[in-house]
């Protein structure tokens, strides 16, 4: 009994020695970025577990300063947390730190990364980036849907007075949701837009499944735990309804440029495409309207 409780112990000290050999500390010196301790394989996860990610690393960059390094599985990322360092890097350093990791919903949902989000930076970003200041989203182009803009917010009105009347409850933040959401499509798609509620709930669906870390995201040479975690089947599927849909409204295009005077997004896009000042596909028109729809939703439910 002796020898098999000096056996236990001499495995229980040579396991806590190997927890110990691989659980790292943040790294002292003056050219390293400061981090908490990590863990092997999945570094830093652990300490995002049960939080929202943004609320995870702010309570994080409280400690460990406003410009960190966090190692998210096989991700290396470095975590800006205050307006001093945020301006260093979007404008002294943007060409830095303009390429993203590859992922899923990138290949997936934003047709193997064509749109401005997704894409690495080459020539056809900086394209897509002269695209949006010039023609998507200048000044001109955004004072022209202020008119849409004003008839859904006095339609909102309408409906919380007459649900007020009535005595119902009234859920604001639904309200307002589908406010943003209804503008958002009318701006991309135009009027006449007859797939409008189902376009929504799939871009909700993307939403919800791109929001977060998923292990497919944080371990992206891993292709096995692609398919087994279902992150590839649902977006593959969800993409497909996606294409579907976009597919419907450009072949019914002409019809919905003579129904209405005001030029959608989707209608910018088709009519640069046919010219030859951007280099676009239709691919490349179709991830610029997904990922635009999508980002602001999310960016709203945030």
């Amino acid at each position: 009994m002796e020898i098999t409780i000096a056996t236990a112990s001499l495995y229980l000290a040579f396991i806590i020695f190997i927890l110990l050999k691989f659980i790292t500390h943040p790294k002292s010196g003056k050219n390293m970025l400061p981090e908490p301790w990590r863990l092997p394989i999945i570094g830093h996860m652990h300490h995002l577990i049960g939080t929202m990610p943004h609320r995870g690393t702010l309570k994080l960059a409280k400690k460990y300063g406003s410009l960190m390094h966090l190692q998210l599985g096989e991700v290396s990322t470095i975590v800006v947390a205050s307006p001093r360092w945020a301006k260093e890097v979007l404008t002294k350093s943007d060409i830095v730190f303009a390429n993203r990791p590859e992922t899923l919903t990138g290949e997936i949902i934003a047709y193997h990364n064509k749109d401005i989000i997704f894409s690495p930076y080459s020539e056809y970003w900086r394209q897509l980036r002269k695209l949006c200041t010039l023609e998507l989203l200048s000044a001109k182009k955004v004072k022209t849907f202020r008119s849409l803009r004003e008839e859904e917010c006095w339609n909102l009105v309408g409906n919380i007075r007459s649900l007020g009347k009535s005595g119902s409850p009234i859920n604001l933040s639904e309200n307002i949701f589908m406010l943003i959401a209804t503008i958002l499509s009318r701006e991309a798609f135009g009027e006449g837009f007859k797939e409008q509620k189902a376009s929504l709930e799939m871009l909700h669906e993307i939403g919800k499944l791109t929001g977060g870390f998923d292990v497919a995201d944080i371990f992206p040479t891993k292709k096995f735990l692609h398919h087994l975690s279902g992150k590839r089947a649902k977006l593959t599927k969800l993409h497909n309804q996606v294409d579907n849909v976009i597919n419907n409204i450009v072949s019914e295009r002409p019809a919905y440029r003579s129904s209405s005077s005001q030029e959608s997004l989707l209608d910018v896009l088709l009519r640069l495409k046919e010219s030859d000042e951007f280099p676009l596909t239709l691919d490349n028109v179709k991830a610029v309207i997904v990922v635009y729809g999508t980002h602001s939703l999310n960016h709203f439910n945030k």
